[in-house]
């Protein structure tokens, strides 16, 4: 009984058992509405950062707000992605897919959510947030702001496949980035869930240069050549085979194409 407790303890308990209450009132309704407005308060202060251009000062308010509400969206996503297992299904039917995407495995185990954070010019910056499941416990990873310079570039993922070789599962995200109006790169990696961790570290591909988690090229927009077929790169689930542009010097893209082959264990490469 409460009464028993010594006061300190009694103030921590409901202290205690007002969290788990509200913590048990988020829905998935609630959690979803509360995840789209947020996301939306970027979208809102990148379109008066740029209809106020004209004012300097308006300009650098609105743009220190877009970073803002980048911040917080991203925090308060990767916090109910890692509390609540029920995220893993939200549909976000309120958000165009154009401005967040949202790619889930096939097994229901693996998100990946990314987005444009509107911090750059011709170069764009994306940030993600990688979500996975171990038995009833959902976890979230965190790809950090990469705008002002720090850690690493993070990538546009678009697709996301799902591997099933013996007994461990691999995803193969696709991902795009896009460094001035004229260098792109486009990219395959390799996710898996181990020892109850997200890793991309699996080395499921062979290369020239050895055993890899990633396939990567980056290409020149305006090199490639009239009538170009195809400057993707490609995963085609049924054949289980990974397929990407030739680029020559100077990212000059070529019609000739470079296919990887899954034998059972890793991808090798096709001879042509």
């Amino acid at each position: 009984m409460m009464k028993n407790l010594p006061f300190k303890a009694s103030k921590i308990f409901i202290f205690c058992f007002l969290i788990s209450l509200r913590i048990s009132a988020q829905t998935p309704k609630v959690v979803e509405a509360d995840i789209t407005a947020s996301f939306k308060k970027i979208g809102y202060w990148n379109s008066y950062r740029f209809s106020h251009s004209s004012s300097a000062d308006t300009a650098v308010n609105a743009y220190d707000s877009v970073g803002k509400a980048n911040k917080i969206f991203r925090e308060k996503l990767a916090y109910y992605a890692s509390k609540f297992p029920f995220t893993l299904n939200l549909k976000f039917k309120d958000l165009d897919e154009s401005f967040l995407t949202v790619l889930t495995s096939n097994d229901g185990l693996f998100r990946i959510y990314s987005w444009d954070n509107s911090l750059g010019g011709t170069m764009r910056y994306y940030e993600n947030v990688f979500q996975y499941k171990v038995g009833s416990t959902v976890s979230a990873v965190l790809g950090a702001d990469t705008s002002e310079g720090r850690g690493d570039y993070h990538y546009d993922y678009s697709k996301l496949y799902t591997l099933k070789s013996q007994k461990q599962t691999y995803y193969l995200a696709i991902y795009h980035g896009k460094f001035s109006t004229k260098d792109l790169a486009e990219g395959i990696q390799v996710f898996s869930i181990e020892n109850g961790k997200l890793t991309d570290k699996a080395n499921l591909i062979k290369t020239a240069e050895g055993m890899a988690n990633k396939l990567y090229y980056y290409y020149n927009r305006f090199s490639a050549p009239p009538g170009i077929k195809d400057k993707d790169i490609r995963y085609n689930e049924a054949a289980k085979t990974i397929s990407l542009p030739v680029v020559a010097a100077h990212g000059k893209l070529t019609n000739a194409r470079i296919v990887y082959k899954f034998n059972g264990r890793y991808f090798e490469r096709v001879k042509n």
